[in-house]
């Protein structure tokens, strides 16, 4: 008998390569810019406004939005380009792109094409309120319950049906007619509603049926004049959808009128071009596809944890600060002391000699226009706050300090980013703004939008936090 091999048994009882087959989806194309949305004045009617692109997902990769494929314009800034104006995910508003320009900047005046920067321009339009819900109304039949009975083998309640060997009612039937039953009348109720009828005339229209051409309360439906025969009216020009025509009608000032073309909410704001002081920043987004929003903002968990994070953040800062100013040689400006004051009793003179008393320890640097966001950058990720803060120095502008920290399940911070610069040094160390979160390529996880602001020039980048450091994914180029 031959000997059969393992291997061969094996084969046989493994089931056929047809059913471990599946379909396989193919990879989702995504294809997604991320802009900022910066205006002055209010943003419901702003003062000037505009858009400034800055990155592109699109096959698979990063670009630059403001040079992507930048002729005759850049792709992300193409004409009627919805952008939704978002926070921490959550849209707030719509702008409408309705051009773009190319401003040349310094930097590219020199070159023999220059780039320049490229801005959009649109109109800017605030989320529609929410639609009231319809409130519930009493159904005018409401279905008798049934109690049951003595007999009756259920005793829950239910609602009243035939009975069994009842005849069914066929309502398409008229009902045969039954004797009228006299019934007592009940006393005359003064609330009760009850109906008027118009006195009989003895005019041939009453016997007729008809109604008599003088009766004041006959309804009548108004009817267009006509124009007299031989004689054409002239159309005025208008770019209305309904023309009105000159009547008794039409002559009414609050009919309404139908207008064709797009009717536009808000009017375009003037354009911005400069970098004001008071500028103000917010995400805008654009895909081409509609997605389900994605809410990055974090609920602080305890009425304390804000207080709590704020000053350990404070004393982090403050500690890093101090050794900036050390290490420059600053002038800090100190604190103002918070506390209450007591006064202090005179020290008497000591007749013996004793070594000089211990030069205070300097206080700490003073903090201003601070800035805590709490944020969750993905699904089970840890929480994530971004503290900013200026610290005044007496010459040569303020200090700027940005710290990205993670809290650790053990409760300790933990620092993943540090950026600390001054108003002198800003070419040296550009300044770290912090904008928002954003999802720039629709994976469900938020990175952060900094803009790197220089004495002459600026960057927008994004970083992301995957290890205990945030590691910068993606930079713009210089825009002056």
């Amino acid at each position: 008998m031959p000997r059969i091999s393992p291997i061969a048994v094996l084969l046989c009882l493994a089931p056929p390569l047809s059913a471990q087959m599946h379909k396989v989806a193919p990879p989702e194309k995504v294809t997604r810019a991320v802009a900022v949305y910066e205006w002055t004045g209010d943003l419901a009617k702003p003062t000037a406004a505009r858009l400034v692109p800055v990155s592109l997902f699109i096959n698979g990769h990063m670009e630059d939005a403001g040079v992507y494929l930048a002729q005759p314009m850049p792709f992300a800034l193409q004409t009627g380009d919805i952008y939704s104006i978002e926070q921490a995910g959550l849209a707030q508003g719509t702008f409408d792109l309705d051009y773009s320009r190319n401003i040349i900047t310094r930097h590219s005046l020199g070159d023999d094409d220059p780039l320049g920067a490229w801005y959009g321009y649109g109109v800017y339009a605030p989320l529609p309120p929410p639609s009231a819900a319809k409130p519930l109304k009493a159904s005018a039949h409401i279905s008798p319950i049934d109690g049951g009975s003595a007999d009756d083998s259920d005793p829950n309640p239910h609602f009243k049906g035939r009975q069994p060997g009842q005849p069914s009612v066929d309502d398409s039937k008229p009902a045969a007619a039954t004797p009228a039953t006299t019934t007592p009348s009940a006393p005359d109720d003064p609330d009760r509603p009850h109906l008027n009828r118009r006195a009989d005339t003895t005019t041939p229209a009453a016997s007729t049926g008809t109604v008599p051409e003088d009766d004041p309360d006959r309804p009548t439906l108004r009817h267009r004049d006509p124009a007299p025969e031989g004689k054409q009216k002239k159309q005025k020009p208008s770019d209305s959808g309904v023309i009105p025509m000159a009547t008794s009608l039409n002559d009414d000032p609050n009919r309404p009128t139908m207008r064709r073309g797009k009717a536009t909410v808000n009017a375009p704001a003037a354009e911005l071009t400069t970098l004001p002081p008071d500028l103000h920043q917010v995400v805008a987004v654009s895909d081409a596809v509609d997605r389900d929003p994605h809410i990055f903002a974090r609920v602080w968990s305890t009425p304390t944890e804000h207080t709590e994070t704020l000053k350990q953040l404070q004393t982090l800062a403050q500690t890093r600060i101090a050794e900036y100013i050390k290490t420059w040689q600053l002038t800090p400006v100190a604190a103002t002391p918070t506390g209450p004051t007591f006064a202090q009793t005179p020290t008497p003179k000591r007749t013996t000699h004793s070594k000089p008393a211990a030069p205070p320890p300097p206080s700490p640097p003073a903090l201003a226009t601070e800035q805590l966001n709490a944020y969750t950058l993905s699904y089970g990720g840890l929480p994530t706050f971004v503290y900013s803060a200026q610290s005044p120095i007496t010459i040569g502008g303020p200090v700027y300090i940005t710290l990205v920290a993670q809290r650790l399940p053990s409760g300790e911070l933990q620092i993943s980013l540090s950026s600390i610069t001054d108003a002198a040094h800003l070419d040296r160390t550009p300044w770290l703004r912090f904008i928002d979160t954003v999802d720039p390529d629709a994976s469900h996880r938020a990175d952060l939008l900094f803009e790197l602001r220089a004495q002459t020039s600026r960057q927008f980048a994004l970083y992301r936090l995957v290890t205990a450091h945030a590691e910068q994914q993606f930079v713009t180029g210089i825009i002056e």
